[in-house]
């Protein structure tokens, strides 16, 4: 086993420092006590980690820094950030929330992606929006179905409808209306009622 150089300094101005160096393994350990703050590095050839406690802050520098436990709780009294220069992951292999008691935000300045495996619901007690230049819903294994206590569709230059079978039905009255010519066209077109009224 390599020998380690140890030493204690003791200065009035300095304050205490504890030094443990490994010449063979290059690494240098020190524990620095200058009445302002208590500092330990640890020290190699290529890398450097530090933590400096203050009376109002811990801070910890280091290349990775892992953290193991049973449970993990993290709680600030007021605001708190965390921001990555490269990826950021979030993962659970149970149930993950995320809950605010004000308003919540999620933004992307490129594409953002929402999916599930199973089932997905979106849901507001007041109004939902949906907006882009261009939309799309689609359901690929079954039936669309669009419910309101009134529904309104409108395109503002124009609106299509087409499918092999279509049927309008209104359990009430059902009124087809044009402001200019109105078309109604078929290779055989039938019209019937207890009462037809044309013209």
């Amino acid at each position: 086993m390599a020998k380690l150089i140890c030493t204690i300094d003791l200065d009035k101005e300095k304050g205490l420092i504890v030094t443990v160096e490994d010449p063979d393994g290059k690494l240098t350990q020190t524990v620095t006590l200058d009445g302002k703050a208590i500092t330990l590095e640890v020290k190699s050839d290529s890398d450097t980690s530090t933590i400096v406690q203050k009376p109002d802050s811990v801070t910890i520098t280091c290349k990775a820094f892992t953290v193991e436990s049973d449970t993990i709780t993290l709680q600030s009294k007021k605001e708190s950030a965390w921001t990555s220069e490269k990826t950021l992951q979030l993962e659970s292999t149970e149930d993950m929330t995320f809950t605010s008691s004000a308003k919540l935000t999620q933004k992307s300045t490129k594409d953002a992606v929402l999916s599930s495996g199973a089932n997905l619901e979106v849901k507001a007690t007041q109004k939902l929006a949906l907006e882009g230049m261009e939309g799309q819903v689609a359901a690929t294994g079954g039936a669309l179905k669009l419910e309101g206590v009134k529904l309104e569709m409108k395109g503002k230059s124009q609106a299509e409808l087409g499918a092999p079978l279509i049927k309008v039905a209104a359990q009430g009255q059902l009124g087809l209306e044009s402001s200019g010519v109105a078309e109604l066209k078929g290779s055989m077109t039938s019209v019937s009622g207890s009462l037809v009224k044309l013209g």
